[in-house]
């Protein structure tokens, strides 16, 4: 009676344990399946006028897209804590690169002002691909039996405009952020500095991206960087005029 009990039992766990177990296996391949970074490859043509004009938008926007987020290279703004030989502590704020270095404020900013005006002629490509695209998914039938080789082609348009669009926003929004807060910063307007940090990192994971960055610098080291950095200044005036209006 005893071995029976004990089967009983084990059979019992071994129902609780398996479906648990199935479970995690199915969320396992469900995450191993994670959905893949949109890649767009330009077939040779068809040999439509329609479908190939529509092709060479979508390669035309591809280029625009990848020379938008790989010519670019994001300061921050940080706090700076400027330690003297007596230990006391001189707030400064400057634009920074990732490793903590001074950079040019004046060439930061007119980075952001080529993105910023930039932007609008995405946003056109974009609107031309989703134009394009419902002449091509027309002219398709006309491709005979290879219009099933150039349907996923002519379906990668929208995806293209839906993934990279976004992306390409996010760097338009952050670049615009970043242009007022160091203008704000070249008219010595911390208050507006600090505030405009969160509009900045509006975009980041990280729940302390909002707060300015600060970093602490031996004195002799901070003028030794700020003499490079003023220098690249006067040789790099910023760009004049106001930053434009935000396009959507």
């Amino acid at each position: 009676m005893k071995k029976v009990f004990s089967m009983i039992v084990c059979a019992l766990a071994l129902g609780m344990v398996m479906p648990q177990q199935a479970c995690a296996q199915k969320k396992e391949k469900k995450e191993k399946k994670a959905k893949a970074a949109f890649v767009w490859e330009m077939p040779e043509l068809s040999g439509n006028e329609v479908v190939d004009s529509y092709l060479l938008t979508c390669d035309t926007l591809n280029t625009k897209m990848r020379e938008y987020s790989d010519n670019i290279t994001f300061y921050e703004v940080a706090k700076i804590e400027v330690i003297g030989e007596d230990g006391e502590k001189d707030i400064k704020y400057n634009v920074v690169d990732a490793e903590g270095n001074l950079r040019s404020s004046n060439a930061a900013f007119n980075q952001n002002m080529q993105i910023i005006l930039a932007y609008p002629a995405i946003a056109l490509q974009m609107a031309n691909v989703m134009t394009a695209e419902a002449a091509a998914v027309t002219a398709a039938p006309q491709l005979g039996l290879k219009a099933m080789k150039y349907a996923k082609y002519i379906k990668a348009g929208p995806k293209m405009v839906d993934e990279g669009g976004k992306e390409m926003k996010e760097i338009y929004r952050r670049a615009r952020a970043q242009a007022k807060q160091i203008k704000a910063l070249k008219a010595g307007n911390i208050d507006d500095v600090e505030a405009l940090n969160a509009e900045v990192n509006a975009g980041s994971v990280d729940a302390g991206a909002a707060s300015i960055r600060t970093i602490s610098m031996q004195k002799k080291d901070y003028e030794e960087q700020f003499g490079k950095i003023t220098a690249q200044d006067a040789a790099t005036p910023m760009v004049e005029g106001d930053i434009p209006e935000e396009t959507v």
